[in-house]
């Protein structure tokens, strides 16, 4: 599916006249007034000083006492040649939530009979129009021109089901009439947005994880070398002890229970060692000490 856009939009009204006063001695002092040149600013999109769609329909004819009903949210009772609904491009209209700008001319020749009415339907009618009748010397006549803009967020808002539907009638004689509308699609929701928001949380939980695994490897990393010291010092000890059990072989029964007592000693200094050490590395260095204690004492003994 497309994405429809508007192209340059822009709304200029030009109001001006120059007013002079001619001296008694001929000279003409003026001054330009009125000097009304309305053109703000605008560019597509959905907030202030934008919009997003745009429809139109010219020279549409009502008989006496007729009128017209726009659905201003979705265009539902309108055909303009694309389908019912539709705009000029044959897009669904549905929905215009803000109307940034609204225009409606009675195209009539100046001094032609009767005058075109504008206000509320009577059933859920769009209020921010205002009411223009014929009772309230409101109504347009022939070449009147009824202009209403928001450039504001907040537009003029159109509420399906509670303010949007407008009437058109012509009283007093035929008339012909043309209207212009420039609105929003929604109501200033911005994606791209949203599209930040997503991205910041994805960042954050993908910064999150990298976290939790390099903290991860280092234990590990610290594991290993723990293991590989732990191994290293138990085959220190082993090797030791071995030499130590070769040289009692060869002593006296007597110097060998000497040097079991000796070896009971050292065994239970590791084990206080132990107890009172907080880290399996230095219970290993503790254990290595003390078995390389005993392999001394042996020797000693065996000479």
């Amino acid at each position: 599916m497309g994405t429809r856009s508007l192209s340059s939009p822009k709304i200029t009204l030009k109001v001006g006249a120059i007013v002079q006063n001619t001296l008694t001695d001929g000279s003409v002092a003026s001054c330009a007034q009125p000097a009304c040149d309305y053109k703000p600013s605008l560019a597509n999109g959905l907030e202030a000083s934008q919009a997003d769609r745009g429809w139109q329909s010219k020279n549409r004819v009502l008989g006496h006492g007729a009128f017209d009903i726009f659905d201003l949210y979705d265009m539902g009772l309108v055909d303009i040649g694309a389908g019912v609904g539709d705009d000029s491009v044959g897009q669904e209209v549905d929905p215009f939530e803000e109307i940034v700008s609204i225009t409606i001319i009675n195209e009539n020749a100046v001094g032609a009979d009767g005058r075109l009415e504008i206000e509320p339907d009577g059933v859920n009618g769009w209020t921010p129009i205002g009411s223009h009748t014929v009772a309230n010397d409101g109504a347009l006549r022939g070449q009147g021109c009824l202009h209403k803009c928001q450039l504001a967020e907040a537009g003029f808002p159109v509420e399906d089901g509670v303010s949007h539907r407008l009437r058109i009638t012509a009283n007093g004689g035929p008339q012909t009439y043309s209207i212009y509308i420039m609105a929003r699609s929604q109501e200033g929701v911005s994606s791209s947005s949203s599209s930040v928001s997503s991205s910041s949380s994805v960042s954050s939980s993908s910064s999150s994880s990298t976290s939790s695994v390099s903290s991860s490897s280092s234990i590990s990393a610290s594991s290993s070398s723990i293991s590989a010291s732990s191994s290293s010092l138990s085959s220190t000890s082993s090797s030791s002890i071995s030499a130590s059990s070769s040289s009692l072989s060869s002593s006296s029964s007597v110097s060998y229970s000497s040097v079991s007592s000796s070896s009971f000693s050292s065994a239970s200094s590791v084990s206080s060692s132990s107890s009172i050490s907080a880290s399996s590395s230095s219970i290993s260095t503790s254990s290595v000490s003390s078995s390389s204690a005993s392999s001394e004492s042996s020797s000693s003994w065996s000479s």
